[in-house]
C-alpha cells in the first residue's frame, strides 16, 4: 500500500492506494501555506502510524513538489531523517489527482506502476535491512520476537515495547482473528505494522522465520 497526494493550489486531496486501486482518504484547503502543509502532514500520520511509509505527490507543476517538500524538511525533518524504522519515503507524480477518474486513470499507467514499486520496495528494504543487521547481531536478536504468543504478550503488555510488525499474508489469513485484533491494538499504539505477500522477497524471507516478526524498540 501507498498514499498519494493530490496537490492543487492550496488544495489537497489524499488516496490510499492498493495496487491499481484507490479509496479517498481526506481532503484538505487552507490559505496559509504552513497551516496547509502541516494539514496534510497530520492527515498522513495514521497511515504512517500503520507502517505506510510510500508517499506519492501527484502535482503538475514541480515548483508545487518542491514547495511541499521544502517544509517538510524545514518543519517535520523526521519524516525523512529520523530513525530507521520511520523515515517516509517520497517521490513525485507530475499528474493530476484531484478527482476520482483522475486517479483511476492515473493508477492504470505504466509510470505510475513503476513509480509505486520503486517506493514501495526501497520502503521495504529498508526495515528488512534493519530486520537483517537485529539478526545479525547478539544484542540486536534479543530485540526480535518470532511467536504470535509472544508478540501478543508485547502488544497487549507494557513491559516490552513493540517498534514493528511484519507479517505475510499467508500467516495473517491463518490467524485471521487473532491478527485483525493484534494488528488494531498495535495501530491504536502507533506500532508500525506492514502486512507482506509471502511470495515476495521479504515475505519469502519473512516465512523462513514463520510468517510473522516483531522488533521491539531498542
Amino acid at each position: 500500500m501507498a498514499v498519494l497526494i493530490g496537490l492543487e493550489g492550496r488544495e489537497a486531496a489524499t488516496w490510499i492506494i492498493y495496487s491499481e486501486s484507490a479509496k479517498p482518504g481526506v481532503r484538505i484547503r487552507s490559505e496559509s501555506e504552513y497551516d496547509f502543509y502541516e494539514s496534510i502532514v497530520d492527515a498522513l500520520h495514521p497511515s504512517v502510524r500503520q507502517g505506510i511509509k510510500s508517499i506519492l505527490v501527484a502535482a503538475p507543476s514541480e515548483k508545487e513538489y518542491s514547495s511541499f517538500m521544502d517544509h517538510i524538511r524545514k518543519h517535520q525533518g523526521w519524516m525523512l531523517g529520523g530513525w530507521s524504522l520511520n523515515t517516509v519515503s517520497f517521490t513525485h507524480i507530475p499528474e493530476p489527482a484531484m478527482r476520482g477518474d483522475q486517479v483511476r486513470e492515473l493508477v492504470k499507467t505504466h509510470d505510475f506502476v513503476e513509480r509505486l514499486a520503486d517506493v514501495t520496495q526501497g520502503d521495504i528494504r529498508q526495515v528488512m535491512d534493519v530486520l537483517e543487521r537485529r539478526l545479525s547481531d547478539p544484542e540486536g536478536i534479543e530485540t526480535v520476537l518470532f511467536t504470535l504468543r509472544e508478540v501478543e504478550d508485547s502488544v497487549y503488555g507494557d513491559e516490552r515495547r513493540p517498534e514493528y510488525i511484519l507479517v505475510t499474508d499467508a500467516f495473517s489469513s491463518r490467524n485471521r482473528r487473532r491478527m485483525q485484533r493484534l494488528l488494531q491494538i498495535a495501530t491504536n499504539k502507533n506500532i508500525g505494522t506492514r502486512i507482506i505477500e509471502a511470495g515476495s522477497p521479504a515475505g519469502f524471507r519473512i516465512t523462513q522465520f514463520g510468517g510473522l516478526v516483531c522488533m521491539l524498540r531498542e
